[in-house]
């Protein structure tokens, strides 16, 4: 049974063996000092800091029983052609590049109430257009603008500091049961468990509470909350949830990794780069501060991008305005004026093992849904997210064994919507197709397909 397999453990930090210096004495001053802050019920608060060494955990995990597919030479049935394979690594790579051209444009867009609502394609236009890179600037998935260093090397430079365990388990195609149903659960590739401290070669001031992407559903896995969105999103996922159940069998929500642009519509970057400023406005032109809060005019309310109101400002207002907000910082211009690296802070915030992944290209996370919503605030409550007020509950089962194309992953799902205008591919993940099933009907074909992706790429 699938459900046998979802830890629900306690969280728990190893015990420091050994070392004669406290660990805790070379960090900054405010993580020195944050265990002695009272508490509070809207900031999450830090247990405790990394060990010098730790000793193995006394609890041993429970054993989840042997894998529903054999390993090694005695696979069962008849194999699928690993043409399965080539089309999966090639054709998913040049779909998720597409996709990364236009997503922004589409998420500034598709969320309902905000500023940007009607307007924000328009502004986005001129933003969003990569220049010419220099032959000596490398440019990626994570930016547009060229830069002078690769991905891995940017990666090295950031420093978190984790906060709890996260628990984790894998989960094979056949033991999502024949008959149930997949529906995308469309989210960024943000962290979660752990305190961003430097970006680059920066120390914030405030350290930056990660708290998102794929980990959000086993971090909540106790309280049972599988997935955080706008009011608005959450609801139709959940009544998208309630009509396949009518179909017959589980419903289970699949995490599914939008383009990596789309961490800049949560707080994890609008904090980041409001703490940055706080260190770069000294080095930033009066005229350049000026022709920035020019992009921003549209809002008569903005504060300003040097204000020391900005983070708290840029968290109380919906994605789409964030979206915007980074993008904007994110033109050749503001970078050559001094603004944040915000390439750097895309790449600190976003979880290691989806640095590189294809968009869509999900399941790393899993879980059963159960059809309800429950709306909220942001900042605390249940599962508690600065840009997230509302939470669909469900049952961790676990996370496929890596990252399964979208083309196989969603294989009815997939051709319908790349048959449409590209441009619209993040705006139809998470609103669906009229009148199409919202999700994957679970078959024996789906599973040996999804297992044999996984034998030939382990």
């Amino acid at each position: 049974m699938i459900g046998s397999l979802a830890r629900t453990d306690a969280y728990q930090i190893p015990e420091i063996v050994g070392g004669d210096a406290d660990p805790r004495e070379s960090l900054p001053l405010w993580a020195r000092q944050a265990e002695a802050m009272p508490t509070s019920p809207t900031e999450p608060q830090v247990g405790m800091w990394p060990p010098v060494q730790y000793r193995e955990m006394q609890e041993v995990m429970p054993d989840v029983g042997k894998p529903a597919i054999p390993s090694g030479p005695s696979w069962p049935g008849t194999a699928v052609g690993n043409r399965i394979g080539d089309l999966a690594s090639s054709a998913g790579y040049g779909l998720a590049k597409s996709a990364v051209s236009t997503d922004p444009v589409s998420l500034s867009t598709m969320m309902p109430g905000g500023i940007l609502a009607k307007t924000g394609a328009a502004l986005l236009g001129e933003t969003i257009n990569p220049d010419d890179a220099e032959a000596r600037w490398i440019k990626h998935s994570f930016n547009r603008i060229g830069v002078g260093d690769t991905i891995a090397n940017l990666a090295k430079q950031n420093r978190l500091v984790p906060t709890k365990d996260i628990y984790e388990t894998t989960i094979q195609p056949h033991d999502i049961p024949v008959g149930s149903w997949l529906t995308p659960l469309v989210g960024d590739r943000s962290r979660s468990g752990a305190l961003l401290t430097h970006v680059g070669e920066q120390e914030l001031r405030d350290p930056v509470w990660m708290q998102g992407g794929y980990q959000f559903t086993p971090e909540w896995a106790q309280q049972k909350i599988a997935w955080g969105s706008d009011r608005s999103p959450s609801s139709a996922i959940a009544g998208r949830i309630r009509g396949l159940q009518k179909e017959g069998g589980d419903v289970f929500g699949v995490y599914t990794p939008m383009t990596p642009f789309s961490v800049d519509a949560s707080h994890h970057m609008s904090d980041t780069l409001s703490q940055l400023m706080h260190l770069e406005k000294k080095n930033i032109s009066k005229t350049a501060v000026e022709q920035f809060n020019a992009r921003m005019a549209f809002d008569p309310d903005f504060p300003g991008v040097t204000s020391p109101k900005l983070q708290q400002y840029l968290r109380d207002q919906p994605m789409s305005y964030r979206d915007y907000f980074a993008k904007t910082m994110n033109s050749r211009a503001a970078r050559d004026a001094g603004f944040p690296d915000v390439e750097q802070a895309r790449i600190a915030v976003t979880h290691p093992s989806l640095l590189d992944v294809p968009s869509y290209a999900g399941g790393q996370s899993i879980a059963r849904m159960t059809g309800d919503v429950v709306h909220g605030s942001t900042g605390f409550g249940l599962a508690p997210h600065y840009t997230y007020r509302s939470k669909l509950p469900g049952e961790y089962v676990g996370g496929l064994p890596g990252p399964l194309p979208q083309e196989l992953l969603w294989r009815d799902l997939y051709p319908k919507i790349a048959a449409r205008d590209p441009s619209a591919a993040g705006k139809i993940w998470l609103t669906m197709l009229k009148g199409e099933k919202p999700g994957q009907l679970v078959d024996r074909q789906w599973q040996d397909t999804a297992a044999e992706y996984f034998r030939n790429n382990p």
